[in-house]
C-alpha cells in the first residue's frame, strides 16, 4: 500500500517533563539519625529554587506512636495562624491530597500530627504508597522509620540513603535490614551508605570488617547540646551553625555526586 505522510509541524525541541524523584532515608537501627539526615537533605535541597522539596514521614503509627518531627521542630508554633494539612488523615479518609501543601522554609512538610496519633490512624501499605506517590513535590524525601514494610517502600524509591550508627550493638541489630538493602544495591538500586556519629572511639578496622562496604560517607558525632538548642528554638537541626558546619560538606557531596539532583 502506497501512502503519503506529510508532517504538519516540525518540533524544534523535544518536550521534557521533570519527573518526581523519591529519596528514601532509612536507619540501620533506631536512633541512627534518620530524621536528622532527612531534614538536612531537605534543607540543602530547598536552597535550589528550581526544585520543589517535600519531606514526608513514612511510619507505622501502630509501632511508633509519636509525632516526632511535628513536635521537635515546633509546627504548632510555625502554623499557629495557618491550617496544617493532615496528610495521613486525608489519605485514610479517601481524600484528595494533590496540590495541597504545608509550605514552610521552602519545604512541603508531610508529617504525622498529634491528632493522627490521638485518632489511632493506621495506614495500610497501599494507602502509604498512595501518600508517597501523590504528595506534591519534585523531590520527595521519605523519612522511613518504624515501618513493618520498610523493604517494600524502599523498592519504590529512586534513591536510598542508608544511615548507620557505628556502635556495635546497633549494627548487629540492624544487620538483617542492611543485608536486604545490599541485595537491592546488587540489583541496581542506587544506595548511599552514610555513617553517622563517626568518632574516635570507633575501631575502624572492626567497623569496616562488619559492614563490608567499599565506600561510605561520614558525619562526625555532634554534641547533643546543639540538638537540644535546635528543639528549644523550633529549628531544623541543620539550621544550627554548630551542626551545619559539621554536616554541610557531606550532605552537599551526597547531593552533588550521589543523588545527581
Amino acid at each position: 500500500m502506497e501512502r503519503l505522510f506529510i508532517r504538519e509541524q516540525i518540533e524544534d525541541k523535544p518536550v521534557y517533563v521533570v519527573e518526581k524523584q523519591k529519596i528514601g532515608v532509612v536507619g540501620m537501627s533506631r536512633n541512627a539519625g534518620t530524621s536528622f539526615v532527612a531534614t538536612s537533605l531537605a534543607k540543602v535541597l530547598s536552597y535550589r529554587d528550581e526544585r520543589k522539596v517535600t519531606l514526608l514521614e513514612v511510619s507505622d503509627l501502630a509501632l511508633n506512636k509519636r509525632s516526632f518531627l511535628y513536635d521537635s521542630i515546633g509546627f504548632d508554633k510555625r502554623f499557629k495562624a495557618r491550617d496544617f494539612v493532615r496528610f495521613y488523615n486525608e489519605i485514610k479518609s479517601g481524600g484528595n491530597i494533590r496540590g495541597r501543601t504545608n509550605h514552610d522554609d521552602k519545604i512541603n512538610w508531610g508529617l504525622i500530627t498529634p491528632e493522627d496519633i490521638k485518632d489511632g490512624i493506621e495506614m495500610t501499605p497501599i494507602e502509604m504508597i498512595r501518600l508517597i506517590n501523590n504528595i506534591s513535590g519534585d523531590v520527595i524525601i521519605c523519612d522511613l522509620s518504624e515501618c513493618k514494610n520498610t523493604e517494600d517502600y524502599l523498592l519504590d524509591m529512586d534513591f536510598v540513603v542508608f544511615v548507620i550508627d557505628p556502635i556495635p550493638s546497633a549494627m548487629i541489630t540492624g544487620y538483617p535490614l542492611m543485608r536486604e538493602v545490599k541485595r537491592m544495591a546488587h540489583k541496581g538500586k542506587k544506595v548511599v551508605w552514610l555513617v553517622n556519629k563517626f568518632n574516635v572511639g570507633i575501631n575502624k578496622r572492626d567497623m569496616q570488617s562488619f559492614l563490608k562496604l567499599k565506600e561510605t560517607h561520614k558525619i562526625s558525632l555532634i554534641n547533643a547540646e546543639h540538638f537540644y538548642g535546635a528543639e528549644y528554638n523550633c529549628k531544623i537541626p541543620y539550621e544550627m551553625p554548630e551542626i551545619r558546619d559539621k554536616t554541610r560538606e557531606t550532605i552537599e557531596t551526597i547531593i552533588r555526586k550521589e543523588l545527581i539532583l
